[in-house]
């Protein structure tokens, strides 16, 4: 999604479809929320601390829950690593779209500019040349 998100927006400069995207990412981040939340809920009721607010204590409260689960571990790093990916190329997207923003800004304050200009000439009795 966030590869879509960056041809939307700075190949294509396709708003529409970026806030498709955006929509649909929310739609994913909600139910990775949904989650979270029922396993913090299975961690509270198995009398583990789940006030953890990081990836990686919540791992560790994982880890005490079930300590004897030997695939547990990998999975946690597997996830972490995934995690830490996906927020990298989302830092990146974020930056790649800023900076396509900025651009348009200026542009568009070049455009705004160049109005005013011409406006102004026109006010002092300026014709335009052709």
């Amino acid at each position: 999604m966030i590869s879509r998100e960056l041809e939307a927006i700075v190949l294509n400069g396709d708003m529409d479809e970026l806030s498709r995207i955006l929509e649909q990412k929310d739609e994913i981040i909600s139910q990775l929320q949904l989650l979270a939340d029922g396993w913090r809920d299975i961690l509270e009721e198995s009398g583990i601390d789940s006030s953890v607010q990081t990836a990686d204590g919540f791992g560790m409260r994982l880890l005490e829950l079930y300590p004897d689960d030997e695939e547990l571990p990998a999975l946690i790093e597997q996830s972490r690593e995934i995690a830490g990916s996906i927020i990298k190329a989302e830092d990146d997207a974020i930056s790649e779209i800023e900076k396509y923003s900025a651009g348009l800004r200026s542009q568009m304050v070049s455009r705004a500019h160049a109005k005013n200009a011409a406006a102004s000439y026109a006010k002092m009795g300026g014709g335009y040349f052709y």
